[in-house]
């Protein structure tokens, strides 16, 4: 089978918004509904599953060149083809090189003026199309990509998303609420989101009121471990927290967790942070003796 032609094309940058300054933006690009190939227009389809990411090439401010970076993507194709957008930190790592570039005033500055980034796209020349990349389709244990429709509206899941790891989840709340999460179906997808303080919330009020709307498919905690406001009336502190005796065996409490979600062994988790964040996540379920019916994750 030959494989698909790659090719990068250039979606205007259409929406730069900060959440905490310096640290998390979300980010948007609008694919054009063609582009030429060979000297004649081919449309562009945009496929994307739920939970998958997109290819492009961001500026590194370290290396100074353009480089190619995944990005999952927070928003799905049914209800905006073609505007890819994500959620993206800076990690502060010692050879970050596209991460702080996002944070710029530069990518602000591109924004305003039409500017560009490069989107990767196949090339089906059978079909006489361009198809959006996404980096996997397969539902397996190291990925996120939503279940089929037929599998999940009766699942109950639980995704647990720590700081930005929140992106392939907005995907799967904005594609359940497209098909009213399942209608009749006896589903639910609860969100745990837990980040430092309250400007990192992402899409906070919004989520809030999906909950209202839809309170037997979904519903959403968020916790605040640093910082909150005297009048915050969700999470504080930790949902994972780790004890440590020296000498002895590291324990996990997943008290906070189970506070918000009491019935894990009955349900599908699912998880988004930093590996270490998973590793005791899984630790404490077994501590607990809490067998989810599935766990997936992905980490950085």
């Amino acid at each position: 089978m030959t494989r698909p032609r790659e090719l990068f094309v250039p979606a205007r940058i259409s929406h730069v918004e900060t959440y905490d300054p310096g640290e998390v933006r979300k980010v948007a690009f609008t694919l054009p509904e063609t582009f030429e190939v060979d000297g004649r227009p081919v449309p562009i389809r945009d496929r994307m599953h739920p939970g998958s990411a997109f290819l492009v090439k961001p500026f590194g401010v370290r290396t100074q060149k353009y480089r190619r970076r995944m990005y999952t993507r927070s928003n799905c194709s049914d209800e905006s083809p073609r505007v890819l957008e994500t959620i993206i930190n800076d990690t502060h790592k010692e050879k970050a090189d596209t991460s702080p570039w996002w944070q710029t005033d530069d990518l602000v500055q591109r924004s305003r003026t039409g500017g560009s980034v490069d989107v990767c796209v196949n090339y089906d020349e059978t079909r006489s199309e361009l198809v959006v990349y996404q980096n996997t389709q397969t539902v397996d244990p190291t990925t996120l990509v939503l279940e089929a429709d037929h599998e999940w509206r009766s699942m109950r899941i639980v995704a647990v998303a720590l700081s930005t790891g929140i992106t392939p989840f907005l995907a799967y709340v904005r594609y359940m609420k497209s098909r009213a999460f399942g209608g009749t179906a006896d589903g639910h997808f609860s969100l745990i989101v837990s980040v430092k303080k309250p400007r990192q919330l992402m899409e906070h009020q919004a989520l809030l009121d999906l909950s209202q709307e839809f309170p037997q498919h979904f519903s959403y905690h968020p916790v605040l471990t640093r910082e909150w406001p005297e009048d915050w009336a969700h999470g504080k502190g930790r949902i994972v927290r780790v004890l440590t005796d020296e000498g002895q065996e590291t324990r996990v409490n997943l008290a906070p967790l189970i506070a918000l979600e009491p019935n894990l062994s009955q349900c599908h988790v699912r998880f988004c942070g930093n590996a270490l964040a998973k590793d005791q996540l899984v630790l404490g379920l077994e501590q607990a003796q809490l067998a989810p019916l599935s766990f997936r994750c992905e980490t950085w």
